[in-house]
């Protein structure tokens, strides 16, 4: 196949002021750096841009890849309605799906493939594949697969009957994936997500405590994501809270707000600036419920921390013995204790922060992207 165009359907599309949906960023300035012509469908909600006071994007305007190729970024405004469903179909997915069909109608492309982040992207990408007779391929990364909640059994066949392949973030993304009937296994590959190595990568812990201002004999536990019940970061403070002599960074942001009393950061920071943070730290901890692939642990093995996290499957990929303790996340113990493990034993971090740097080596974004253009180009040749 001679791959030179693709237009990927997507749910979001970070910028610098919102950094939402990085790892679609860094997959499609990849696949470009390839020299693969890339156009971008992300619908914006202006319900939520009303309610949270955001600016409006513009319909189209450009992003520019590490190589400086350009890529289009479509963003068709659509209404959004909770979960408000009519016929056991959600009422925003008919919006959302609606603004992409008429966007992709109106700014007349002609793309080789639709590449569909997540499941129910992949249904709008089924229509309209299905009308201009373009394969679709369909990457699944949701901590949930919820599609069965927002469609009509008959409109998830119909959609995604045809879709000639999946690239899962993990071996738990694929079982559930087949467990719900949404393809066979034969059309799968699992890819594991990856990481920028220009955005992530080992600091001297010393020059990064420096600079921010932090102690040097302090001992630091660092926590990135959503501060949210699902992520844990009300867990890891209770777990600091029983140990004696432990500083925390908390990047993120949500309702959850932790509350140690060793707490040196605790905001949102702008992708780019994280990597210095994470330097500064002897640990990272993720006691999350439930992921697809967890990008920020990636980040975290790729500045050279070692890692506790969940010891569910979906972890499974990315992590073991070597590079992490895993627990229960739901056990505020068994966090604190390998906590309190780790800070007393040097040598066993260090060793462990190693395996988590060869291991993030596996997992670069452009060695993904070019896993993904090959499994694409074998699957659009199967008929």
């Amino acid at each position: 196949m001679n791959l030179k165009h693709i237009c990927f359907i997507v749910p979001g599309y970070p910028t610098d002021e919102e950094p939402v949906y990085t790892f679609v960023k860094q997959l499609v300035c990849s696949v470009a750096d390839l020299g693969i012509k890339c156009s971008v469908i992300a619908p914006q909600s202006i319900t939520n841009t009303f309610f949270r006071r955001k600016k409006i994007r513009p319909f189209h305007w450009q992003d520019i890849s590490d190589k400086n190729y350009k890529v289009d970024i479509y963003q068709p405004r659509y209404i959004s309605l909770s979960n408000i469903k009519i016929f056991n179909t959600s009422i925003s997915s008919i919006f959302s799906q609606r603004a992409i069909i008429n966007t992709f109608n109106k700014i007349k492309i002609n793309p080789d493939v639709l590449y569909a982040h997540f499941w129910h992207s992949g249904v709008v990408a089924g229509i309209i594949g299905k009308k201009y007779n373009i394969p679709v391929f369909v990457a699944t990364g949701e901590s949930r697969i919820s599609i069965v909640d927002k469609y009509r059994e008959k409109k998830l066949l119909d959609s995604l009957e045809d879709i000639k392949g999946v690239i899962c973030v993990s071996t738990k993304n694929m079982e559930e994936s087949i467990n719900l009937g949404l393809a066979p296994k034969e059309k799968m590959v699992v890819i594991p997500n990856s990481i920028n190595n220009k955005l992530f990568y080992h600091i001297d812990k010393k020059e990064a405590r420096k600079e921010l201002g932090f102690n040097q004999d302090d001992f630091i536990v660092a926590f990135t994501g959503s501060f949210t019940h699902r992520k844990g970061v009300l867990r890891v403070s209770e777990a600091i809270k029983k140990l004696d002599n432990v500083k925390s960074i908390y990047i993120g942001s949500g309702k959850q707000r932790p509350n140690d009393d060793g707490i040196l950061f605790c905001g949102r920071l702008p992708h780019h600036k994280i990597v210095k943070y994470l330097n500064a730290a002897d640990v990272f901890v993720l006691p999350t419920l439930a992921e697809g692939c967890c990008n920020a642990i990636i980040e975290a093995m790729a500045c050279g921390l070692p890692i506790i996290s969940s010891n569910k499957s979906f972890n499974d990929d990315i992590l073991n013995e070597k590079n992490s303790i895993r627990i229960d996340s739901n056990n505020v113990d068994e966090i604190a204790n390998a906590i309190q493990y780790l800070k007393e034993n040097h040598e066993v971090r260090n060793e462990m922060g190693k395996a988590s740097l060869e291991k993030a080596k596996e997992l670069d974004i452009n060695k993904r992207a070019q896993k993904i253009i090959q499994f694409i180009k074998e699957r659009s040749e199967v008929m």
